[in-house]
């Protein structure tokens, strides 16, 4: 490659207005541009090393059945089937998510002609196609008003109407049914409050050393009525190192994870919560809370963490949520500066959290700070 060749790649990877990140087999960043940098909220060197999975959400198996067999000399056809373009999910360090068509790209060694690694492009949208996001979501939680709104009204109205030929029994639930719904309705606009916090970025951290066998505790007696018909076995080693974060922020995440491993697991089942260091990573600390519920699809794992979603089951459909639950356990996560993931299988549900470690060493840095 000449000179000027190499200039003209390195000018338009340096000044695009599009994301563009290079991967290796393993889906490690070995090289990004600027525009990707600024969309995750982070700097250049900061995303070399670090696995693309933790700052793209993306289905790339369909994409991947379609390159098997390309090579680098594939014709025109071959080369635009490979970079279909699909909606992803990135992740900010800020705990914000963007949706934005995306294609990627297998990159082919010359010698052996085999992939080597991959070339993702993220398209980044412009203001008219935020817009239309924008009223797509308008559109959602008004949708989600709607249900609670109609239960009320129409509670409140048959009281009004009949209430001189209501016994007091039907009186009651009637009144109960407006209250619960009542509550679906705070519970919706505290999840939207707290959307628009951190996606505008205004969510205020009060970050410090806490121990987590404390948090996990406190949170368990805090749902222990709920957990009646649950057995909730703890896993926490002595001696755990405390982790950097926010003491309501952390106690809110794991409140949204073993609530709903309760929530969505049959009564008589086993929710598990287990606590460690990590002895590859000791700058991190990892927790889990695994229940035995129905599980995940696989399919429907990469939108468990966006907004309003919801899977299409019995167990789900019978059970109230805004559906925001998850995308703001994520998003608090993330601006813990940690990671979240989800495996699942037919009868077990595991969500992993990693959050960064406070240890001695840090904690005393810090204090002298």
């Amino acid at each position: 490659m000449s000179l000027q060749t190499e200039e003209i790649y390195r000018t338009l990877l340096l000044y695009s207005a599009d994301a563009v990140i290079v991967t290796d087999c393993a889906g490690t960043i070995t090289t990004t541009n600027p525009s990707f940098a600024k969309l995750v909220g982070a700097a250049v060197e900061e995303l070399i090393g670090t696995s693309l999975a933790n700052l793209v959400v993306a289905d790339w198996e369909h994409a991947e059945e379609k390159t098997i067999g390309q090579n680098i000399n594939a014709d025109n056809s071959e080369a635009e089937s490979a970079g279909d373009t699909q909606a992803v999910t990135i992740l900010s360090r800020t705990g914000s998510e963007l949706i934005m068509p995306a294609a990627r790209f297998p990159l082919f060694n010359q010698k052996s002609g085999k992939p080597d690694g991959h070339l993702t492009i993220i398209y980044v949208i412009q203001a008219n196609s935020l817009q239309q996001a924008q009223t797509e979501f308008v559109s959602t939680v008004s949708h989600e008003l709607r249900t609670p709104l109609t239960s009320i009204k129409g509670f409140a109205d048959t009281i009004l109407r009949a209430g001189d030929r209501l016994d007091s029994s039907q009186q009651r639930r009637y009144v109960g049914i407006i209250k619960d719904q009542a509550d679906r309705l705070t519970r919706l606009v505290e999840d939207l409050l707290a959307v628009s916090r951190l996606e505008s970025k205004k969510l205020q951290l009060t970050i410090r050393a806490l121990d987590l066998k404390e948090a996990i505790e406190r949170v368990q007696q805090n749902l222990a009525d709920k957990a009646k018909k649950h057995t909730v076995i703890l896993q926490i080693p002595p001696g755990l190192t405390p982790v950097w974060a926010d003491a309501d922020r952390l106690e809110q995440i794991l409140t949204n994870l073993i609530d709903n491993a309760i929530k969505y697991s049959q009564a008589g089942t086993t929710v598990t919560i287990t606590a460690k260091g990590i002895q590859d990573t000791p700058e991190m600390v990892e927790f889990s809370v695994c229940d035995q519920g129905v599980g995940i699809p696989e399919e429907h794992l990469p939108q468990v963490f966006s907004k309003f979603g919801r899977l299409d089951n019995p167990l789900v459909r019978q059970t109230e949520g805004t559906g925001l639950g998850l995308y703001i356990t994520r998003s608090l996560v993330l601006a813990l500066g940690g990671q979240i993931t989800v495996e699942s299988v037919p009868g077990s549900t595991t969500f992993t959290v990693k959050l960064p470690a406070a240890t001695p060493e840090q904690q005393a840095a810090r204090g002298r700070g």
